[in-house]
């Protein structure tokens, strides 16, 4: 089964039909939508779940890709401590019938100065042993405009089905400007084909799930040259 593209949702931000207020207390992360007449949007079933939230610290070195529960009139909740002072959350939700682009978050937990995102040094390393699980991601070509390959290989592992997919792959560049969210193009190989729409560093977190270990993370740095 080929997986349809969730990659750049192009469009202006300001043309989203659905608002979404995201805010944080005592280690729960509330998230309000509302569309355009006031009303809380229906959300499509996407990869299982109908709210997939992506959050990251501002310094990138933290990750959590969470899903929430509803609570009527739009309102969701997720228990998630965060540690940091400053994050970005993307929303991946499919409103029905009402036009929606995800669009970074900001999310601050407390009041303190403003840090410039940025990708730590040691993530140029492309082998990441996380559990005693090694993946490594093969050399990348990837350029704005063109269909890049990400090409991960888990050293003989086979990884079970998770939401839907035999993995996943966020990307958020490293001003925590663009996401991309990337699923593998078949269900027997852990080949995914992003989409860049942007040049410049970003940061990979690759998640996938193992028989014995569960779902675990692997984070990357990869360069998208210009077109």
């Amino acid at each position: 089964m080929k997986h349809h593209h969730h990659n750049h949702m192009q469009g202006d931000p300001a043309a989203s039909e659905v608002t979404a207020t995201v805010s944080y207390s005592e280690g729960t992360i509330t998230i309000k939508l509302e569309d355009d007449e006031g009303h809380a949007p229906e959300l499509a079933i996407a990869h299982e779940k109908d709210m997939h939230i992506i959050i990251v610290s501002e310094d990138l070195k933290e990750y959590h890709h969470v899903h929430s529960e509803a609570k009527g009139k739009g309102v969701y909740v997720v228990r998630q401590e965060l540690k940091s002072d400053q994050y970005i959350v993307f929303l991946d939700i499919k409103p029905i019938e009402k036009s929606y682009f995800v669009s970074p978050i900001p999310l601050r937990i407390e009041k303190t100065e403003t840090k410039e995102a940025s990708i730590d040094a040691d993530a140029d390393n492309k082998t990441k042993i996380v559990n005693r699980k090694k993946v490594t991601l093969e050399p990348v070509n990837a350029k704005v405009g063109e269909e890049s390959s990400l090409v991960f290989n888990l050293h003989g592992e086979n990884p079970k089905t998770y939401l839907g997919a035999l993995g996943h792959v966020v990307a958020v560049d490293e001003h925590a400007k663009h996401y991309v969210h990337i699923h593998p193009n078949n269900d027997n190989e852990t080949i995914f084909d992003a989409h860049f729409s942007e040049a410049g560093t970003y940061k990979l977190w690759a998640e996938f799930n193992f028989e014995d270990a569960g779902v675990l993370v692997f984070p990357y740095v990869i360069e998208v040259k210009p077109s």
